[in-house]
């Protein structure tokens, strides 16, 4: 299983949640409503301190991340408006809860904790993280908050974009995303994240450029 990847019958409310929230909401302004909005998980049912919010949350409040999961199969634990679909795949379905004791069902990789851990760090304070280019194995330096890594040498797609996303905020520097070749190559949480990335840098263009805004009408919202 590649980073990122579960079957079409697998939900996970955070990636659910905060992808929707990435494909309609007001921050930015990139013309994305080809990409269909999922339906949208209540955060009742989220678990806190989920690797994946912190990917997507650029509030994220918390000091640590957990990214295993385990099926919950006890469908009265499922959101509700989930239940209904996931029963078209009887058998077939899981829904994945954040866990400590489940399981690594993303396949995350060391370079993907080393980025994630380096992200941690700047969620929690934006100003305290240094990139520092190698020609070696990546490491986050927890002590001085300095990751050394070089984006090329960077082994998975999550851990590049990741990587993209820091030198963009810390150094505003966009010129190491090729925009004619994405990164991802179908993972389900990479697609997403790459989403995510995009508007990140369009928001970065935009600012600079006001006159390239463009502001497209909305879509209809999913509903249960």
């Amino acid at each position: 299983m590649s980073c990122g990847a579960v079957s079409s019958a697998t939900l996970v409310p955070e990636l659910q949640h905060y992808f929707y929230d990435v494909v309609t909401g007001p921050i930015c302004k990139i013309n994305k409503w080809r990409v269909p909005s999922p339906v949208d998980i209540n955060e009742a049912y989220l678990k806190p301190n989920s690797f994946i919010e912190m990917l997507f949350n650029d509030n994220y409040a918390g000091t640590s991340y957990e990214y295993r999961y385990r099926n919950e199969t006890n469908p009265l634990c499922w959101a509700p408006c989930t239940l209904r679909r996931l029963k078209v795949y009887t058998g077939a379905a899981k829904y994945l809860v954040l866990d400590a004791d489940g399981d690594n069902v993303f396949n995350l990789q060391q370079d993907d904790f080393t980025l994630l851990d380096a992200l941690l760090a700047y969620r929690m304070d934006s100003t305290a993280v240094t990139i520092v280019d190698t020609t070696g194995t990546s490491v986050f330096d927890t002590t001085s908050n300095i990751l050394y890594a070089r984006y090329g040498n960077l082994s998975t797609e999550l851990s590049q974009m990741i990587y993209l996303y820091l030198d963009l905020k810390i150094y505003s520097n966009y010129q190491k995303y090729n925009n004619l070749n994405l990164v991802s190559s179908g993972g389900v949480l990479q697609s997403c994240y790459e989403q995510y990335l995009i508007d990140q840098y369009f928001c970065f263009i935009t600012e600079r450029v006001p006159d390239l805004i463009y502001v497209p009408a909305a879509p209809e919202v999913g509903t249960c």
